[in-house]
Formats: structure tokens, sequence, C-alpha cells
């Protein structure tokens, strides 16, 4: 942009540079991209640890047994270490000693835990039990009653006490609906699947058959792990952003496009400028008269009472300009006649430097009568111009017109019209001299 705020169209040096980013700014995305793929494991996961709840949401829960009112009891409630009872010769099918995590925020509003991909596990366990029933708990108004913790849904999934003397990472999938709770709720097929979207109980329990004797239990940490992003996720914002950026490389090559089509266009207008342009009195040139010409239409398509002109006109004594002042003053000369004659021309008249101090001007479609007048006006207004102080001569023009007859070609027409000039030149130059037709 100029201080004028003309748009300077770029050039192909700028365009190749602009280029070369682009394919730098791939390479840096392809790069990028490789890097945000491999790096999808390094999203931390979120995690929710259902033993971190306040205390007052952590209840202890069993049947009666011989010897003892509840089967259950606290070895160390801030730790949650718990000792279940199962008297020698004790059979209680339907015997349950458990902990309860109440995660929720009401009897009927649970947490969701259905876009949580594992649990992890860590107890201690003292005992001979062969498993342990890790559970979760859900409401749906389907089926669940507030007041009846029994109704929510039990999922389950049981843990192999051998497999629990290290940490335990096992997938949500693999929780089932307990088929006795189904039955007993008359689930249809449909609702038997495992659900986890609105837990509000979570908890570990020991279940009939049991084996006799002391277990003691310490529940360290049940988590609740998922991805911070899921991976779909995060390959469609991977996919979004090459997306964005695929739209913002076609608009910059739309503008580089358009950059290039204007630069190309300035450019051929300067090169026909150039080449139809005479560089010093900024007039049409032979080339230039010579396309215009060939568009012209014949003399005999111009209207009643109308003709197309050629003035040729030629500077008087023009080569003692440049004999006593030099070249520079008689290229100044030239180019103020250039002016002079512009401004005294219509806007759609051609005025055309023919070589030397030799001009052309062509009036494409003037009436008859107003040609003389025009031709006149034109060599009054050169003889009354004052021209570069110190010329030796005064500066003048002699002019030879032709009225162009029908279908008569360039050639003929301009010998027509010099010949006229010549004999202006013969009368004692300065005059208009108007050639006899064709």
């Amino acid at each position: 942009m100029t201080s004028g705020g003309t748009e300077v169209p770029q050039t192909p040096t700028a365009h190749s540079g602009q280029r070369k980013r682009a394919a730098l700014a791939l390479l840096a995305g392809v790069a990028l991209t490789l890097g945000a793929i491999a790096g999808y494991d390094l999203i931390p996961p979120v995690r929710f640890d259902v033993t971190r709840i306040p205390a007052d949401g952590i209840v202890l829960s069993s049947t009666p047994v011989p010897g003892h009112p509840e089967a259950g009891e606290w070895l160390d409630a801030s730790k949650r270490r718990m000792r279940c009872h199962y008297p020698p010769g004790t059979d209680e099918p339907l015997y349950y000693c458990a902990i309860n995590y109440f995660v929720g925020a009401g009897p009927d509003r649970g947490v969701d835990l259905s876009n949580y991909t594992h649990v992890e596990v860590k107890v201690v366990y003292k005992g001979d039990v062969p498993k342990l029933r890790l559970f979760a708990r859900h409401f749906d108004p389907r089926y669940s009653i507030v007041g009846d913790t029994n109704s929510t849904k039990y999922n389950s999934v049981f843990l192999a006490t051998q497999d629990l003397r290290a940490p335990l990472s096992l997938s949500v999938d693999e929780f089932t609906v307990a088929e006795w709770w189904r039955l007993y709720y008359k689930l249809p097929r449909d609702l038997a699947r495992a659900e986890l979207s609105n837990v509000v109980t979570v908890g570990l329990d020991f279940s009939y058959p049991m084996t006799e004797g002391v277990h003691d239990l310490e529940v360290q940490e049940i988590t609740f792990v998922r991805p911070g992003l899921s991976r779909e996720s995060w390959y469609l914002g991977i996919l979004g952003v090459w997306l964005a950026g695929i739209v913002l490389y076609a608009l910059l090559q739309l503008r580089i496009y358009r950059a290039e089509r204007i630069s190309l266009q300035s450019e051929a207008e300067r090169y026909r400028t150039r080449a139809t342009t005479d560089p010093l009195t900024l007039t049409l040139n032979r080339h230039g008269f010579e396309q215009r010409w060939a568009r012209l239409p014949a003399g005999s398509s111009v209207a009643p009472g109308h003709a197309q002109a050629l003035l040729v006109l030629d500077i008087d004594h023009f080569k003692r300009v440049n004999d006593s002042c030099g070249h520079d003053t008689g290229d100044r000369v030239l180019h103020e006649l250039a002016a002079v004659l512009r401004r005294q021309l219509r806007p759609g008249d051609w005025l055309v430097r023919w070589g030397g101090e030799e001009f052309v001007v062509l009036l494409p479609g003037v009436r008859t009568d107003q040609v003389a007048g025009i031709a006149e006006d034109l060599r009054r207004a050169v003889e009354r111009h004052p021209f570069e102080h110190g010329v030796p001569v005064p500066v003048t023009v002699s002019l030879g017109v032709a009225l162009r007859g029908p279908d008569e070609g360039f050639e003929a027409l301009f010998k027509r019209a010099d010949e006229a000039l010549y004999e202006a030149k013969r009368a004692g130059r300065n005059r208009v001299v108007f050639a006899d037709g064709p």
C-alpha cells in the first residue's frame, strides 16, 4: 500500500515467499498432528475416588449372625477398616456384610459414572473367603423407589481375593446386574443391562456363600477413572484444526491468486501502455494508432452529415529549434505542444505522434461542417501559446486535412492528408489546407 492508500500488487518474489511459508506451515502442521496423536495418552485422566467422600456418607451395614447383633463392625473407621464375622455352623443365605459409600446428593440423585472406563481398587484383606463383591447402585424412577434402598439397580462385579494382593484395575464393562435382583424386581430384559449414569452408592461386600471365621478388610481406594478427553473428541479436535487450516490455506491461495491476477493485469496494462504510447508526449504512437484503426468502422458507417477526418500536422521550422537550443529544448516543445493540442480536442478524438515533429489527429465521428473550425482552432491555439523562452522562431504548425471516403483505406487517406500538409508548407506554413476528395 502506498502512502496515498493505493494497493501495490505483490511481486512474484513475495508470492514465492508466501508459498514457502505455507509449505513450512503444512510441514509444521503434520509434525504437530503426529505429536498430538502420540501425545493423547499424556492427557491427565479424570479420577473420582469414592473413599474420599465425607465420613457421614460412609456406612457399615450387615445382617445379624449368631453371637453378634450385626455381622460387621468397625476396627478403625478413620482408616475404613472393618471386620465381618461368620461364626462356625452359620448357614445364612441372606448373609450380607458391606461398606457403603453414599456418593449421591440424595437417595435419588447420584453421580454420572457412565463415561468412566475403569475402576482401580486397592484393599487389604485378611481371611480366606474366595471372593469380594464390588457394587454400584443405580437409581432409575422406572423401577427404583425412594425409601427402598434395595430397589436401586444392583450393578456388581466379583473380585477374587487372590487378585487383591496388589492394586487391581478392572473395566467398568465387567459390571453386570445381579440376576436375583432382576428377578425379584421383575425387570424386563431391555432394562437388565448395567447402568452407571445415576449411581447413588458404591461399596464392597461379603455375600453368601461365606467361609466360616473372621474377615478383616481395609479399603484404601476405589477410584473410577476416565480419560480427560475422549479419544474421539481429541481426534475430532485435530480434524477440526486441519479443516480450519485448509480453509485458511484456501483463502490464502485465493488471495495470492487474486494478487497475482491483479499484478499480471497491471503488468499487461503497463506493457500495453508502453507499446501504444509515445513516452515523450504521452500521446498514441503509430502502433497504438494502428490497433485502434483496426477496430474503427468503415467510413461508410458514419451518420449522415458526419465524417471521419484525418489531420496531419507538422511543426514549422522545428529543425531550427533543435539546432539552436538543443534536443532537450526540442523535446520540451514537443511535450508542451501535445498538451496544447490535447486541450483543444474532444474526449473521443485521437492524438498521435507520428514521428519526429509530425503529429496525426483523427476525428472519428465529426460533423463535416465542423472539421475546418477544429483544424483552425488547433493551429491558432499553437500559434498563441507562449512556448519556452529562448526558442529562436515562433512555434506554429501546418495542417493537412482529409475526409475519409466510403471504404477508403488508411494509406490512401493518409496520402491525401499528407499531400495537403505539404501544400500548406509550400503556401507559407502556419495554415490549414484541405485535401481533394478521394
